[in-house]
Parts: C-alpha cells; sequence; structure tokens
C-alpha cells in the first residue's frame, strides 16, 4: 500500500530532479511493499501532492550515525550532516528508503487519496494500491 509524506518545497524539488535519491525516515511502514509500493510527496503548507516515488530497497542502519557517515549521506538525502547527526540521535535506528522511479504528479490533492491532513510521519493512502504511475 502507498504511504503520504510531508516534504519542503526544495526537498520535493531535489526528488524531482534526481538529485535526493534517498528519503531517511525512522521506520518502515508494514503495508508498504517494496518495488512495488512507494509514497507520495505533498508540499508541505499546501494540500498539493507533487509526485510519487517507488521505494525498491530500504537500508537499516541500527548504529550512531558518525560525522564521516552523516558526511557520506548528505548529498543523497539533500540535508546538511548536522540535520542527519541530529534526526538519528533520537532514534535507535535510521531508515534509508531508496527512490528507484518518480513520477510527477499533476493536479493531485491530498484529499483524493483519502488523506484529510498532511502527516508529520507517513499515512497510508487507502484510495492507491500497488504501483500507481
Amino acid at each position: 500500500m502507498n504511504i503520504l509524506i510531508t516534504l519542503p518545497k526544495n526537498l520535493v524539488n531535489k526528488i524531482i530532479s534526481g538529485e535526493k535519491k534517498f528519503e531517511m525516515r525512522k521506520r518502515i511502514p508494514k503495508n508498504m511493499k517494496l518495488g512495488e509500493d512507494g509514497f507520495f510527496v505533498v508540499e508541505k503548507g499546501t494540500d498539493e501532492v507533487r509526485c510519487w516515488c517507488r521505494v525498491d530497497k530500504v537500508t537499516t542502519l541500527d548504529l550512531t550515525i558518525t560525522e564521516k557517515m552523516a558526511k557520506g549521506l548528505s548529498k543523497d538525502l539533500c540535508v546538511s550532516q548536522k540535520f542527519i547527526i541530529d534526526y538519528a540521535s533520537v532514534s535507535t535506528k535510521v531508515c534509508l528508503w531508496e527512490i528507484s522511479k518518480v513520477v510527477i504528479t499533476e493536479d493531485l490533492c491530498r484529499n483524493s487519496l483519502g488523506v484529510d491532513k498532511n502527516p508529520q510521519q507517513f499515512a497510508y493512502c487507502p484510495l492507491s494500491y500497488g504501483e500507481s504511475y
């Protein structure tokens, strides 16, 4: 089952341009099938769904993120090393969702996916199953 996440405009644009290769989260949604499902991205502060991304692989890091690791991840996540270290410091693990396919969505709003507000972590999209695009 696909999910919906919220990201700021600059990170959405980095996904669409192909610069952002991973999404960093604290967990993997139970009902998301790797290689088939993915995530829709709603732009923060709007209800506009800008793209859908298929997730083929997830890498879980169960250790403390060092400055060296953060430096290596920073480019593919399109966030600062400090952001990565701070994000990872409040969890026992970090999951890197590999973005393998990006489809730009047009005229798609969050409500059409069956989600009534922008999620803080993620929300399942009951109206989209399997590879939607």
